[in-house]
């Protein structure tokens, strides 16, 4: 097994190790029956006291995720393995070294039909079959388009088109030989990671956090420093405090309509946060995937980047989640030398993003259809997080949550006494998914949290699926 330990981190060595060992368990990356390494070889591995590593394993059996064997050492909790099991022609890839210490994805891997885990649009309310022919079409005017390399930067005339959007609709002015074309937001935060980040680096992220992109960062070895929330974002005082003591290379936001908790940034909050950076000279990664998605015209204020002068923000805008998740296009913003970095380790990561799926969003961009589209799907957005804040209200003991604003998601506090994760195998069972909270945390959650994506079902099955859900609380409740 791989741990990445900070030992100037606040957070005690013994809670650090617990806390990596749960997420394995929890992502599927340790099975049940499997013996975890003895005191002694976990402590010089790690080169710790062996005190340290008793303390960790403690804590693990006190929660239930293992059980001790006098005189034959400490496995996760669960059933006995398997003679096929013991004689796993795989067995030995357990002993190697490996990078991927946590996955949000690997929670819900097994698909659910009422799924609340995936912050994706309903299919029907996506132009694919316009999309389809636009490609159909461009592919019998220019087949040789599927036997050449896309440019590294992204197609031209997709970067213009998206740099106009960008003035018309962000209030940003872009210059087209600025922006980057990436295959989703996702592989844009991987980019800017793999540029800017060594292992050890301090990165700041919004507790909770866009589960994926904590993913990244801790799979890159990075020392995660979590800021919490309020109302308004995340907070700038902490943050202030926070870059007293370290020097963070990198702070990531997603301030639109924030994945999980829906949450807002107000206009003061990014103005302060672009002080900060400027201040204490760390980059700032906004993530701007559902800014688009408003309800009631609470429009968001302008980003980060607007009030960027020095090169501070590195802005991200999907369109994935938007018009189809299948094309990957999502445009990245930078200025100064940092824009030359990130084209050069492009181009060694995939030498450039398909360039028909770029193609095919040029006709939305360069009309009014975007427009049109957008105002659809928030209405029919809207609708569903209203139909979900009305079933979930039925649950009155102790969940709560805020109204979203916007975006895909509604984040509902449960409990104490409920296991997010416990509480989603019983869910698998009535055939619903979510979730579940830690996933969005650097560190186990001092309080129980799920995430309940709204987007993905019909209208019916979004009122069954909710009221499935509701049932499954409330017996987890009473249990």
């Amino acid at each position: 097994m791989k741990f990445v330990l900070h030992k100037e981190s606040n957070t005690p060595i013994y809670q650090q190790i617990y806390v990596q060992i749960v997420q394995r368990i929890q992502g599927g990356l340790m099975t049940n029956g499997e013996q975890l390494p003895s005191l002694r070889a976990l402590a010089d591995e790690l080169d710790v006291s062996m005190l340290t590593v008793r303390k960790a394993y403690k804590w693990l059996e006190t929660k239930g995720y293992v059980f001790v064997q006098a005189g034959k050492g400490v496995f996760i909790r669960g059933k006995k393995q398997t003679a096929q099991q013991l004689t796993d022609p795989y067995g030995w890839q357990h002993s190697l070294a490996v990078n991927v210490v946590r996955s949000q994805y690997l929670i819900n891997r097994q698909k659910k039909y009422y799924d609340f885990s995936q912050a994706v649009v309903y299919p029907r309310l996506l132009p694919t079959q316009f999309l389809a022919n636009e490609m159909q079409k461009m592919l019998e005017k220019n087949r040789m388009m599927l036997a050449t390399y896309g440019p590294v930067q992204g197609d031209e005339e997709l970067r213009i088109e998206m740099a106009k959007y960008l003035k018309a609709h962000q209030g940003l002015t872009v210059n087209p030989s600025n922006l980057l074309i990436t295959s989703g937001v996702q592989q844009g935060i991987d980019l800017i990671a793999q540029t800017l980040l060594k292992p050890g680096d301090t990165v700041i992220v919004e507790s909770p956090c866009y589960g994926a992109a904590v993913d990244v960062f801790v799979n890159k070895g990075m020392k995660l420093l979590p800021i919490e929330l309020d109302e308004q974002g995340i907070r700038p005082d902490l943050l202030e405090d926070v870059c007293q003591k370290e020097k963070p290379v990198l702070l990531y936001v997603n301030p639109s309509f924030h994945n999980p908790t829906g949450t807002l940034m107000s206009e003061q909050r990014r103005r302060e946060l672009l002080e900060l950076a400027e201040l204490y000279h760390f980059f700032i990664i906004e993530d701007d995937s559902f800014g688009d998605i408003y309800f009631d015209q609470n429009i968001p204020p302008n980003p980060l980047k607007r009030f960027d002068k020095n090169g501070h923000v590195i802005y991200l805008k999907g369109f994935s989640k938007t018009l189809a998740p299948g094309l990957r296009v999502a445009g990245m913003f930078a200025e100064g030398p940092v824009f030359d970095w990130l084209y050069a380790v492009k181009a060694f990561m995939d030498i450039g993003s398909p360039l028909i799926t770029q193609k095919a969003v040029l006709p939305f961009l360069r009309t009014d259809r975007m427009v049109i589209h957008l105002e659809k799907l928030r209405t029919a957005l809207q609708i569903r997080r209203d139909t979900t804040v009305e079933i979930i209200s039925s649950l009155t003991e102790g969940v709560t949550f805020q109204i979203p604003q916007g975006g895909f998601n509604l984040w509902l506090a449960l409990p104490d006494f409920i296991d997010p994760h416990a509480l989603l195998e019983q869910a698998k069972e009535d055939n619903v998914s979510f979730l579940p909270g830690p996933a969005c945390f650097v560190q186990q959650p001092e309080n129980p949290y799920i995430r309940v994506s709204y987007s993905l079902l019909s209208d019916q099955d979004l009122q069954i699926g909710l009221q499935k859900l509701c049932k499954v609380i409330l017996q987890a409740g009473t249990t």
